[in-house]
């Protein structure tokens, strides 16, 4: 008995150390009841892991150039789709879009383009984009530079970005993007600049993948066009994505792995939402924690949640984890305010008074 418990115990410490810990704040529940005018605090610990998160709220789009350079990425692409989309749902509650381009139908040049947006799939379920990434098929540019500005701004603005939810652009191509501020007869009017700003402004980091093979050509190859040369990195960097050079299509499942991971390698704050509170006022002691933190360590961030009570009534409170924006945990707690019967306790209330009524009415009948 005592060898099988040592035995236990040794096993136990040799995979402790290989356990992944998920993003948490604790104490998950909370309950209390106040009068109005009366104040609780709560201390609640938000830990973020040194692995990536298995409870965080993700939206991630794959965009895709379509025209017929783009073949071999397109079929790696779709015979790896359940794969791919499989690793990126370990990170919690996870949507998916698809999406491509390739360019506009009239340009300067005379190019027939087939498609300069087009959002095949919203925010949907794994199985829902592994069907759009199969239905993709090729078509034509024409001309060198794609419709890649249009296309980003696009998807930045149209597709149904979850509140809450950490927003990632996954984007293949092979070739430039025209640039509406360098060309003033091009068709859209979208410029560099307006790109970043136009993702930015709903906080989506773009993780841009170069499929090209040709050291001269590629999504940083725009100078000859009169674009700009580093043009798809200018916007991995300006939105805090990352770039990548992937000559392989065979390399697509462990390049996105890495490139969806990569956007929670290392985050800048750390704070705490509040979600259904209507009967109390909640007051934190640190409203954000702020700084350089990488997950290559476990870390811990305390804060003091008071509740006061400002009407009589029950509220259930959500309160989200937020790490850079994006819900990585989620904590549940109920604050009734006044003396509010429970429903057993109600029923109980309710029996006292038929009862006393039929003793009422009893000696009522004495009487008489």
């Amino acid at each position: 008995m005592r060898k099988s418990l040592m035995l236990g115990l040794f096993l136990a410490l040799l995979v402790a150390p290989f356990t992944a810990q998920a993003d948490s704040i604790t104490p998950e529940s909370y309950s209390a009841t106040i009068d109005v005018g009366e104040s609780v605090t709560i201390t609640k610990t938000v830990t973020i892991s040194d692995a990536p998160p298995s409870s965080a709220k993700v939206d991630v789009l794959f965009m895709f150039d379509t025209t017929g350079s783009m073949g071999g990425l397109l079929e790696a692409a779709k015979t790896n789709a359940k794969t791919i989309l499989s690793n990126a749902g370990s990170l919690g509650d996870v949507s998916f879009g698809v999406a491509h381009y390739e360019d506009f139908a009239v340009s300067p040049y005379g190019s027939i383009g087939d498609t300069p947006f087009e959002l095949v799939n919203d925010l949907t379920d794994a199985e829902g984009a592994q069907k759009g990434i199969k239905n993709l098929g090729l078509g034509d540019g024409y001309d060198g530079p794609e419709s890649n500005l249009y296309a980003l701004s696009e998807a930045a603005e149209n597709v149904s970005w979850r509140e809450g939810s950490t927003r990632i652009i996954v984007w293949f191509g092979d070739a430039p993007g025209h640039d509406g501020d360098l060309e003033p007869g091009y068709p859209s009017r979208i410029g560099l600049d307006d790109t970043i700003a136009a993702l930015n402004d709903k906080n989506i980091v773009v993780e841009a993948i170069n499929v090209s093979s040709l050291p001269s050509w590629g999504l940083n190859r725009g100078l000859a066009y009169g674009g700009h040369d580093g043009q798809a990195s200018a916007i991995a960097d300006g939105t805090g994505g990352t770039f990548y050079d992937v000559a392989d299509p065979g390399a697509i499942v462990s390049v996105i792995d890495d490139a969806i991971e990569s956007v929670f390698a290392t985050y800048d704050e750390v704070t705490l939402e509040v979600v259904g509170a209507d009967n109390v006022s909640v007051e934190f002691s640190s409203v954000s924690y702020n700084g350089g933190y990488t997950r290559e360590e476990e870390c811990s961030f305390t804060f003091d949640v008071t509740y006061t009570g400002d009407t009589e009534g029950v509220d259930e409170i959500q309160i989200n984890a937020l790490v850079d924006g994006g819900i990585v945990g989620i904590g549940y707690d109920t604050i009734t305010v006044g003396s509010i019967p429970e429903p057993a306790s109600m029923l109980l209330m309710g029996i006292g008074f038929v009862g006393l009524a039929g003793m009422t009415r009893l000696r009522r009948k004495k009487v008489n």
